[in-house]
């Protein structure tokens, strides 16, 4: 319930502070008094659109703060809590909302700043208000699933819905993309499987191009490494027209093994002579071995040099070493394995696509079932609701067809359809309606929606529009009844409506210090005696219309007793 309204610098308000009650709380006034400019505050401090326009002219910023009785509305105290935000026992809940002319709008819940999105939430779980703008969405097709789904209780299945809707369409995305790219891939895989088969082919080793450019270079230079290393032998083994190098190394180390008989101090020379002569013999040896392997062999040139062009060319393709044309070969293989297993995973996308259809299909089937059942029985409660408001020969009904294709809201297509006197065939709400008639079946649908729903006060802005005569009693008694459960706050022109109220406010323009300021008061008896005989005489008030101001309290009182 709204216990507090307080609003600062908005539009022509300077600071107003207003109590309200629980029941049935009205609010009346002279035209272009300002109460509009309530209900746009409460408008601004439950979510809706904060315009600089509602500034005061001459400040900076304007201030809209409402105090809340919470109750047991589990509904408000489980969003509090997800938030971080729920209040402590026995406390109210707070919600403000900052204008500023140079900067960012700021809300408050609990005087804790929150973003707009978490502060509507909270707040439209508080608060309905319904206007003119509110009377007009119901000749929008679109608003009556809403209002359906809304008296069914569908929120839940809805989401749900939804979300597999977008799993759906993500999926035939998905399937759609990749059957697009299959003949695509095709091409991909034979390209990999060429390069794979050519690469595997080659059979490369790490580092075999070196070896092979040195068994080149061998092979090459053969006749010449041949002559130099046998050149060598020959010099220090078979010596050939003169003496070997190692025979004379053994007359050396001879004549200096004599020498050390006489003088001892000749033994290292001695020691480094003989070690010399091993190390030569063994090089001799090695020299012999290298001679004897030598291979001039032409056919195994032109096979390495074969060998080579082979790892050039592939070196060419894919990459300027043997390791990275093995690397190389290696993604090539992980791309081919993919595109190999492409079909398999097309085919599980598509089998994973029909399975998403058919839960869309069984959700939006409970859905379309469950609105249905939920149609038969708001038609009923519609037509008493609109007999209680004066009209007795309504036919009112529930149009459901299919779509023509499904969508996030399910298969189905709503509409209000109407007759509203006997003998009249059933046409589309928007296309027969006074502004008169729409007011009551919006009214009979916030009298049954507020029996199924936890918001604790709703607010009418001008709900008499368009009706007169005893109809206006009727309207009178509705919003009363309401008041017994919800708390009720409603701005009108009517006489009747206002004698209605469990709690009167007056709303008047008044000049102070040159300026025009809105000012709010609630009425004792007496003031709601003037006020409703003001209202009835169009502005002045006589003995006769304050006599018929008492019979319209009277009648309320009798009314609401009885």
């Amino acid at each position: 319930m709204l216990k507090k309204l307080y609003i600062r610098n908005f539009a022509l308000i300077d600071c107003l502070e207003i109590d309200f009650h629980q029941g049935f709380n009205v609010l009346t006034g002279e035209t272009g008094a300002g109460k509009s400019i309530i209900i746009d505050a409460v408008g601004v401090v439950t979510g809706g659109q904060g315009s600089g326009e509602f500034i005061r002219s001459g400040e900076e910023k304007a201030l809209v703060q409402a105090v809340f009785e919470t109750g047991a509305n589990r509904r408000i105290l489980d969003i509090l809590e997800m938030y971080g935000l729920y209040p402590d026992e026995g406390e109210d809940l707070i919600l403000s909302r900052e204008l500023v002319k140079t900067g960012k709008n700021i809300c408050r819940v609990n005087a804790r700043p929150v973003n707009l999105s978490v502060y509507k939430e909270i707040a439209q779980s508080l608060v309905d208000i319904y206007g003119q703008h509110y009377q007009q969405s119901l000749l929008i097709p679109q608003k009556h699933m809403e209002l359906l789904d809304e008296y069914g209780a569908n929120k839940f299945l809805k989401e749900k819905l939804a979300a597999v809707f977008q799993k759906v369409q993500l999926l035939e995305d998905k399937v759609a993309s990749m059957e697009a790219k299959e003949q695509e891939q095709l091409r991909a895989a034979d390209i990999y499987k060429f390069q794979l088969e050519e690469i595997d082919q080659s059979r490369l080793t790490p580092g075999e191009d070196q070896a092979l450019e040195e068994q080149k270079n061998i092979l090459a230079n053969a006749e010449k490494l041949s002559f130099l290393i046998n050149s060598a032998y020959e010099l220090l083994y078979e010596g050939g027209t003169q003496k070997a190098v190692i025979e004379l190394l053994h007359e050396a180390i001879n004549s200096v093994k004599a020498a050390e008989f006489l003088d001892e101090s000749v033994r290292p020379a001695y020691e480094m002579l003989e070690s010399s002569l091993y190390q030569i013999e063994e090089a001799t040896r090695d020299l012999k071995v290298y001679a004897s392997k030598i291979d001039s062999d032409p056919s195994r040139l032109e096979e390495i040099e074969n060998r080579l062009n082979t790892i050039r060319n592939l070196k060419k393709k894919y990459g300027n070493t043997i390791n990275d044309i093995l690397l190389f070969r290696d993604r090539v293989a992980s791309s081919l394995a993919f595109l190999e297993n492409y079909d398999q995973e097309l085919s599980n996308a598509k089998k994973e696509l029909d399975k998403a259809k058919k839960e869309y299909e069984a959700l939006a089937g409970d859905l379309s079932e469950n609105r249905k059942q939920t149609a038969a029985g708001l038609v009923k409660q519609i037509t008493d609701e609109l007999k209680d408001l004066n009209m007795p020969h309504v036919t009112f009904d529930i149009k459901i067809s299919p779509r023509s294709a499904p969508s996030e809201l399910g298969v189905d297509e709503i509409e209000f359809l109407i007759s509203p006197n006997k003998g009249e065939p059933l046409k589309p709400l928007a296309k027969i309606v006074s502004g008169g008639e729409i007011s009551r079946i919006m009214l009979a649908f916030k009298s049954i929606l507020a029996r199924v729903d936890s918001i604790s006060t709703l607010i009418f802005d001008e709900v008499d529009s368009g009706i007169g005569g005893n109809t206006l009693h009727a309207v009178a008694q509705k919003l009363s009844s309401i008041g017994r459960d919800r708390q009720v706050i409603c701005v009108t022109h009517s006489p009747q409506i206002a004698g209605y109220g469990d709690s009167h406010y007056r709303i008047e323009k008044i000049v102070l210090n040159d300026r025009t300021i809105t000012k709010v008061e609630q009425l004792t008896h007496e003031g709601r005696v003037d006020e409703i005989a003001r209202m009835l005489s169009g502005g002045q008030i006589t003995p006769l219309t304050k006599q018929h101001a008492e019979e319209i309290l009277k009648r309320q009182f009798f009314s609401l007793n009885h």
